[in-house]
């Protein structure tokens, strides 16, 4: 079976997304990834479970993005960070920074409290999306600038290793930057499944263990993940799209496969310049022909409504549609 994903977000309108998912049907997508950011867990968690019941009218599944919570995944900034500034990461160099620390516990506490208002939409599925630790570089040396390095970590660390948390980005500090993401997703995907949801999971295509994905065998491992995937995006990067894609498509399904779980595959519909539309659809059926059968596309129109759209919204939203359409087809 094929899956075709759409990312949805910049509309809390019921009127327009029943159109908006009509529109969605006629371009060939099989679920929809909804995006619940802080703003829409203050102030649209009811709103939220309209558009998930109007998704499943159209019969479209419904994933539930954790859209720039605390800024460990992708997406909007962060006001939980300003009433729990004690929960931010710190940098090697001492300096606080707006993306919490996975093992503060007021976190974790308001990830599960998110995640209980997600399930309670009515979603098939939790979608965790591109979780990171903080890294940088300093613009003048060049030198790493990473997190987390605060009290909590520092502590942490000394109970793991026997000895003071280097302010040097080690192995021993990448092995543990990456065993405190694993054991944040350890916890909150237990929490999910407790709740009778799936668990989805995107990686960025790295391997240099910069944001704490030091590897993917670890994370596919995870007792209760459902789906692993990741996005290869390519527009900005010297690289060849169907190449580029087929690669990463290859790297996800051995993975999935070893481990005994489902996989899904992002292609990118944003920030498209004109005339290279026809890209998304290589693109598609790049990932299609190395094995994969979830295949997402980010984002609904071109992401119109984000000043990373395509250059052309339209074109690249029929783009999506064929792209669509041929991966179905021959399935």
């Amino acid at each position: 079976m094929v899956q075709t994903g759409i990312a949805y977000h910049g509309n809390r309108m019921l009127s327009h997304v029943r159109e908006d998912m009509r529109d969605i049907v006629a371009h060939n997508c099989t679920y929809v990834v909804h995006m619940f950011s802080e703003n829409d867990y203050v102030r649209h968690r009811e709103v939220l479970k309209d558009i998930v019941r109007t998704t499943h009218e159209f019969g479209l599944e419904a994933w539930i993005d954790s859209w720039g919570m605390g800024r460990v995944f992708a997406g909007e900034v962060s006001g939980w960070l300003a009433d729990f500034p004690e929960a931010r990461q710190v940098l090697n160099t001492g300096q606080p920074v707006a993306m919490a620390c996975l093992l503060s516990p007021d976190y974790r506490q308001a990830l599960k409290d998110w995640a209980e208002a997600a399930v309670a939409t009515g979603a098939e599925a939790i979608f965790w999306d591109e979780p990171r630790l903080a890294y940088g570089s300093a613009a003048e040396s060049g030198a790493p600038q990473w997190g987390c390095r605060c009290e909590r970590c520092r502590g942490r660390f000394r109970e793991l290793y026997g000895y003071e948390m280097p302010a040097e980005l080690t192995e021993d500090v990448l092995d543990f930057r990456h065993r405190s993401v694993l054991d944040f997703f350890a916890e909150m995907t237990a929490f999910v499944h407790a709740k009778g949801k799936q668990n989805v999971l995107c990686l960025m295509p790295a391997t240099d263990a910069r944001f704490g994905d030091k590897n993917w065998e670890d994370f596919a491992a995870l007792e209760h993940l459902d789906n692993l995937g990741t996005d290869p995006y390519w527009f900005g990067r010297p690289v060849q799209v169907q190449a580029y894609v087929r690669e990463w498509a290859e790297r996800l399904l051995s993975v999935c496969r070893r481990h005994g779980k489902d996989h899904h595959l992002w292609i990118q519909a944003f920030a498209v310049p004109a005339g290279r539309e026809v890209e998304i659809v290589m693109a598609a059926e790049a990932a299609y022909a190395a094995g994969i059968r979830n295949i997402a596309a980010w984002g609904f129109r071109g992401s119109e409504a984000n000043d990373y759209r395509a250059a052309r919204p339209e074109i690249a939203w029929q783009a999506v549609g064929e792209a669509f359409r041929r991966v179905l087809w021959r399935w």
